[in-house]
């Protein structure tokens, strides 16, 4: 039975009990194991319902803690041993007294090797996304958000689209029946249905049973994008085969083609009232088009290479396209001008979302980052930075508080958007080698690979003594403690892992909040120093090892 706190904390001597069990970390560690880390985010909620037995330093308290779990919940959900990892890299900078007991009691509770961080190295609470949704096995492609803001859906090359609950970061149903990469999805305006893009066909589901209505076909290539109407009894889909084409969502049936693009079609958006809609293509140009009769009103030109996204405005009258020129343009509808570029990413951009305002935009790049505009004045308000790979999709909630980003490492983001003489050759590796360490004896070394493993090796011999497996993306650096019984990699999987060289087994695992790039251990052989990609330097510590080593 799933309790409220409001339902047992009445008093204020009840309350003070409780608000000491969620400070404390032996009841964390535990209410993780036993319910898992949502019933523990849950808990906090208490500083909401029970405001006024709270002081402003135990609300605060309370906030820090549950953003240091949520913000950690996908490393929990896979390795529950990380929780006092995960705690101190995000609150070891915060002061409060409350705060550095429990991670002082963190400490305590390890008796085993593990890296303890020295400095606050991970997103704090407040920081970046404020949850990271783990599930797809390849690139996610695109991502849409129900009317309501509690769920999402996502399209990934996997075949596969995974409905979500956005508070929870819970997925639930995966969606499949696409034979190959899922392009893009659109949600219906009542949330019930929505329809996806892959391969050559759309389907359109059932998002309640996760069932699917029915499969359109009618392109002869790829369909790289769908949106629904506001009515969402049409739908318009966009394709490779440079035609968009208008379907009856209740039927299934082809309306009509839309014809005039001369390279392929890579998006489209449906003006508020459903009479028009603009395209977005790859031979650098846009078309609006009156959806009602099937003909094209005007072309809109000015970028220099492929359209990648474009999105409408909440009033219909202006809409933001997005190029891999690497800029962004803001039009008028009704007269096709350009009012201004948006300058400022550094790759081509994928995508754009326009606030339910319209007085805010935010784009998608390869260069690996969002950004979001002020679109009155077409300055760039702020930056995200938080993977490792490019981003590919972006939607925004319908309060235009909260924004889900999709990327290239297979991972979705939720945002708040208002807050680097040859003796022998050793083969065996199947991708390209990173980094070698040769342990103090000289008698071994480990080399890292793209191919996601490490591998020791006999340097006398030059033979291979065995494989470390465990990293799940590029391991990108290895180093060896001084007393040659341990080694640490780095991994663009957001990973630290710990290994025993004499029994080849991995020891344990520390997660960042972006990939790995560097790390070495200190010739006092516990002071562990890494870096990541987003610029950050962790010092961590090796603990648990015994006076003697």
């Amino acid at each position: 039975m799933k309790y409220q706190p409001r339902d047992f904390v009445e008093t204020s001597g009840e309350f003070d009990r409780y608000y000491r069990w969620v400070t404390d970390f032996g009841f964390i560690e535990a209410k993780l194991e036993l319910l898992g880390v949502q019933a523990l985010i849950e808990d906090y909620d208490l500083a909401r319902v029970c405001d006024v037995l709270l002081s402003e330093g135990q609300t605060e308290t309370l906030k820090l803690i549950q953003g240091a779990i949520r913000k950690s919940a996908h490393v929990l959900d896979r390795d529950k041993t990380e929780l006092a990892g995960q705690l101190l890299g995000r609150l070891l900078d915060f002061e409060m007294t409350d705060i550095q007991g429990l991670l002082e009691q963190a400490k305590q509770s390890k008796n085993s090797l593990w890296l303890r961080p020295l400095r606050a190295n991970l997103e704090r609470p407040g920081e970046g996304c404020l949850r990271t949704l783990i599930g797809h096995t390849e690139s996610v492609n695109a991502v849409a958000i129900a009317p309501d803001g509690n769920r999402a859906i996502s399209a990934s090359f996997d075949n596969t689209l995974k409905i979500w609950d956005t508070e929870s970061g819970t997925e639930l149903i995966t969606l499949t029946g696409h034979t190959s990469s899922v392009n893009a999805v659109a949600i219906a305006p009542d949330g019930l249905t929505a329809i996806s893009a892959g391969g050559n066909t759309l389907k359109i589901w059932d998002t309640e049973t996760g069932t699917k209505v029915r499969t359109l076909t009618g392109h002869t290539n790829r369909v790289q994008a769908v949106a629904i109407a506001p009515n969402g009894k049409t739908a318009i889909s966009g394709s490779h085969d440079n035609t968009l084409k208008i379907w009856d969502t209740e039927t299934g049936i082809e309306l009509r083609t839309l014809t005039g693009h001369t390279g392929w079609v890579n998006a489209v958006a449906i003006a508020p009232d459903g009479k028009r809609a603009i395209s977005a293509s790859e031979d650098n140009t846009l078309k609006i088009w009156d959806t009602e009769i099937g003909t094209e009103v005007r072309t809109l030109t000015g970028h220099t290479s492929g359209v990648e996204a474009v999105a409408i405005a909440p009033d219909g009258k202006t809409a933001i396209s997005a190029s891999w020129d690497k800029t962004l343009k803001i039009w008028e509808t009704e007269t096709g001008t350009e009012v201004r570029t948006l300058t400022g990413h550094t790759k081509s951009v994928y995508a754009v979302e326009i606030a339910p305002d319209g007085n805010t935009a935010i784009s998608a790049s390869r260069d690996k980052t969002l950004k979001i505009w002020d679109t009155e004045t077409g300055t760039e308000v702020r930056t995200l930075t938080d993977y490792t790979r490019r981003v590919n999709a972006v939607d925004l909630a319908p309060d235009g508080k909260t924004a889900i980003s999709a990327s290239g490492d297979n991972t979705l983001k939720i945002w708040d958007t208002e807050t680097d003489t040859e003796v022998r050759t050793l083969t065996g590796h199947t991708s390209l080698v990173t980094a070698v360490a040769i342990a103090p004896d000289g008698n071994t070394a480990i080399s890292a690979s793209w191919d996601e493993t490490l591998k020791i090796w006999d340097t006398e011999t030059g033979t291979e003594v065995i494989t470390l497996i465990g990293h799940t993306s590029y391991v990108s650096a290895v180093a060896i403690a001084p007393d040659g019984l341990t080694a640490i990699s780095a991994s663009w999987d957001c990973t630290l892992k710990i290994w025993d060289l004499l029994g080849g087994k991995e020891i344990a695992s520390f997660s960042g909040d972006s990939g790995f790039d560097c790390c070495a251990v200190l010739p006092d052989g516990v002071t562990v120093i890494a870096g990541d990609a987003s610029g950050r330097v962790h010092f961590l510590r090796l603990e648990g090892v015994s006076d003697g080593r």
